[in-house]
């Protein structure tokens, strides 16, 4: 089977990796430069002094693994050296107060970058970048190597891509929506299931004094603040934060400039960590679609069997960089379901089963 995958962030890869392992012949098409959708990473030249690079994750923080394939996948990561845990005490920010919080999940990181684990994952898989696509057609021909109908990819740059018997698509919902506007399936895809971010990322001349690593926003207009230079593969001279604006206020300023975007982080974040902040440097980066709107039922994977069209992504399942590796399987075990099993999803287990 010839199968076609639009989207290289986690639910893309993990499907991408369970059809190919069982066979399948797999082509992953992405308008990034580079797989792990919102699990990439911002690469950044480090001072002169050390050389190198820094890695700032912009999009998706950090996980956590509770289901019990999906734990043992993370720990097959750790033993390739593509993730590491990343240990703090996390605080939280409420009602004008920073305490600690008592929040004890285990957190992972890939490093030395989130997408670390996809583009391994990916390994030798054809995989086609920059890639914007523009439409998606289905037909009866006899070219598949079903011989039934065939999938025909188009993309911005005039190419033409056909002969896919399964097409997955596991971009935003919206985009999704957008690219099957012309199929039945696009009317089961709700609206509004990811709500936008910005994520802002201040280099700071000196460091901030309070001991905080991690800070969950229960208040204000920020939802996180992370000390980047704190995660596993990370460290730098300069200290570095990543805030992300909860949704109320990424909607608010969704057309601001990254200047403004970036004075509404730095003035509140000064009031949570109760100091005034040397900014070097602001960077800025707009997620449309970013975290999963809670107020919504989880859709599950969407799928067409006869034309072997499949729509997931984490939102599938309700968020989470876990949900996006189990649709991802859960997509590939109903294009192959002899080869390929379904996970249970109610079968989890608790991350400290890990080794340490």
């Amino acid at each position: 089977m010839r199968i076609a995958i639009i989207g290289a962030g986690m639910t893309g890869v993990s499907a991408a990796s369970a059809l190919a392992e069982a066979g399948a012949e797999v082509i992953v098409f992405d308008k990034g430069r580079g797989p792990g959708g919102r699990m990439s990473s911002k690469r950044l030249q480090a001072d002169d002094a050390t050389g190198g690079y820094l890695q700032l994750d912009m999009g998706a923080q950090y996980f956590t693994a509770r289901h019990p394939w999906f734990l043992r996948q993370v720990l097959q990561w750790q033993q390739q050296g593509l993730v590491q845990r990343w240990e703090f005490a996390p605080h939280v920010w409420q009602h004008g107060l920073l305490l600690p919080s008592d929040d004890a999940a285990i957190r992972y990181v890939g490093t030395p970058a989130m997408h670390q684990p996809l583009r391994a994952a990916l390994g030798s898989l054809q995989q086609y970048y920059s890639c914007r696509v523009t439409e998606l057609s289905y037909s009866q021909s006899s070219f598949s190597s079903q011989q039934s109908g065939e999938w025909t990819i188009s993309t911005a740059d005039g190419a033409s891509h056909a002969g896919f018997d399964a097409l997955i698509l596991t971009c935003p919902p919206e985009q999704c929506r957008q690219l099957l506007a012309s199929q039945p399936l696009a009317e089961q895809i709700p609206a509004n299931l990811l709500l936008p971010s910005w994520a802002v990322a201040l280099e700071l001349a000196e460091p901030v004094k309070h001991q905080a690593v991690g800070i969950f926003g229960k208040s204000g207009a920020l939802s996180w603040c992370a000390r980047n230079n704190t995660k596993p593969g990370r460290s730098g001279i300069a200290e570095h934060w990543v805030l992300h604006l909860n949704a109320q206020t990424s909607l608010q300023l969704l057309e601001a400039t990254p200047e403004a975007v970036a004075a509404v982080a730095e003035q509140a974040f000064s009031r949570i960590v109760g100091q005034q902040l040397q900014v070097t440097s602001a960077l800025c980066h707009r997620w449309l679609y970013a975290s999963y709107n809670t107020e919504l039922t989880p859709p599950g994977v969407l799928s067409d069997p006869a034309q072997r069209l499949m729509v997931a992504g984490d939102w599938s399942l309700g968020g989470r960089v876990e949900n996006a590796w189990l649709a991802g399987v859960m997509v590939a075990s109903q294009l192959l379901p002899e080869q390929i099993k379904a996970p249970d999803l109610s079968a989890t287990s608790a991350d400290f089963m890990l080794d340490r």
